[in-house]
């Protein structure tokens, strides 16, 4: 039922936004210089190595052991899978799965899950911490003070309220649970800082191609206008309620035009073709994906 719901949202946000701003976005995505795809391209492998060996090093430290190249041929299959699935999460299913047979070892389902979780947490905690950061320019930028006290402020006291509240449950006490012992050792110290430092470049990768995904369609963009709000686009994404963040990607990239008085189309069209080059660029994954079955 859930899935269902998923599919009827990112259609129904679709379908608007293509019927109402449809016309203008044919004329602009007409002109796709394609120099930018291939530079897309190469930028998002260089994300995914990234991804692929954040995945490999929060694993090995997790008592698992992984070849590099697997990390990454899986990596490539799981988010592809991701992006024509709803919930987000198949992919990773399928990951935690058969990552349990990597080149050295037969490798225990809890231990494999576990990486796979914590990985994804690493990369979400950097895109919450820079969308909170994107969404702070953007109210103080356009002196909506109230908006800030309203919003950005009451997120980060809870976020602090919850961090002190885990960190004292969990990190000051003496726990046997084994995920709990191993969250503690991958989320604190020098371990916690390298992966968040590969965290910040992967989304930092998601926010330099959403701004080539402008320029690939022509656009005459102010960088740091984008620099602000592509990370509340991304983040929208996150949110388990669409398929691959089709819809709502468009719906938020309409959202914020309307707050800044851009033009509409040409917003969706930005998130439209995103939304496309994700895609593309995942396309090895089904060719991986493809090569297990012979």
């Amino acid at each position: 039922m859930k899935n269902i719901f998923k599919y009827i949202l990112s259609l129904s946000l679709l379908y608007y936004v293509i019927t109402t701003y449809g016309n203008d976005m044919q004329k602009t995505l007409a002109v796709i210089n394609y120099h930018y795809v291939l530079l897309v391209f190469f930028i998002s492998f260089i994300q995914y190595v990234l991804s692929a060996y954040r995945w490999m090093y929060i694993s090995s430290k997790n008592g698992t052991e992984m070849n590099f190249l697997y990390c990454l041929k899986f990596y490539y299959i799981s988010t592809f899978i991701n992006n024509i699935l709803p919930g987000g999460v198949v992919g990773d299913i399928y990951r935690a799965y058969c990552a349990r047979e990597s080149s050295n070892n037969l490798i225990n389902l809890s231990k494999s899950v576990q990486g796979i979780v914590f990985e994804r947490l690493s990369g979400q905690i950097m895109m919450f911490f820079i969308f909170l950061l994107s969404l702070t320019f953007f109210f103080l930028i356009n002196a909506k003070y109230v908006a800030f006290l309203y919003t950005v402020l009451p997120v980060l006291s809870v976020t602090f309220i919850i961090y002190f509240v885990v960190k004292k449950m969990y990190f000051n006490e003496i726990s046997s649970n084994e995920i709990i012992i191993n969250f503690k050792k991958i989320f604190s110290g020098i371990i916690f800082w390298n992966h968040t430092i590969i965290s910040f470049f992967v989304v930092l990768s998601y926010i330099v191609i959403y701004i080539i995904s402008a320029e690939a369609i022509g656009l005459s963009i102010d960088y740091f206008t984008f620099f602000v709000f592509t990370p509340i686009v991304l983040f929208s994404m996150t949110l388990p309620v669409s398929i691959g963040g089709w819809g709502v990607r468009e719906g938020t990239a309409l959202l914020i035009a309307f707050l800044l008085g851009l033009s509409a189309s040409s917003s969706i069209s930005v998130a439209v073709m995103y939304g496309i080059l994700n895609l593309f660029c995942s396309l090895p994954g089904l060719y991986f994906l493809l090569s297990l079955r012979r």
